[in-house]
């Protein structure tokens, strides 16, 4: 149940930041960032898949509600906490089968995370952006690099600080 309440504080950290800090910290027509991606990475690969998307949506259709365009948040989470599996299976190719009962991202070592979480989190903002402005140009890619990168930033703080498990 620990990990439970671990992720529903995280939710309610990421809604938080998102709601206060995130608007003081953006760059107009340079980089936004949306450190609330962090939470479709760190959902627990254990909890059955039932229970893992209908978090995910939930926290997406939160993050609808709260800062629109409507629909985006949840449909670029989901690409994200569908992928994740996927990606770690490509970065980790040894992993045992039964590797989703014990394993968790807050195992990772700083660069780990990074090659965890950077890519995941650039995929949703091609996405988030994309659509948001209904085109694909280079400006939007270089926006959404940005943003993803400065994401990222917030994404490694909010991991250092408070999820990553350290080990002596």
């Amino acid at each position: 149940m620990k990990g439970a309440w671990q992720i529903g504080l995280l939710a309610t950290l990421l809604l938080l930041v998102e709601g206060t800090l995130v608007p003081l910290v953006g760059f107009p027509e340079l980089a936004w960032p949306i450190p609330s991606v962090i939470f479709w990475i760190m959902l627990p690969f254990q909890w059955g898949d039932r229970l893992g998307l209908l978090l995910a949506i939930g926290f997406g259709l939160s993050l609808d509600m709260l800062f629109p365009p409507i629909g985006l948040h949840t449909f670029c989470g989901l690409w994200v906490w569908g992928l994740r599996k996927a990606w770690l299976r490509m970065l980790n190719p040894n992993l045992p089968s039964e590797w989703e009962a014990s394993f968790t991202p807050t195992v990772f070592q700083p660069g780990e995370f990074f090659i965890y979480a950077f890519p995941l989190t650039l995929w949703h903002h091609l996405w988030y952006f994309g659509l948001g402005r209904w085109t694909l140009s280079s400006a939007i890619l270089l926006f959404s690099t940005l943003s993803a990168t400065y994401t990222f930033l917030w994404e490694w703080i909010i991991f250092e600080l408070f999820l990553r498990k350290r080990h002596a």
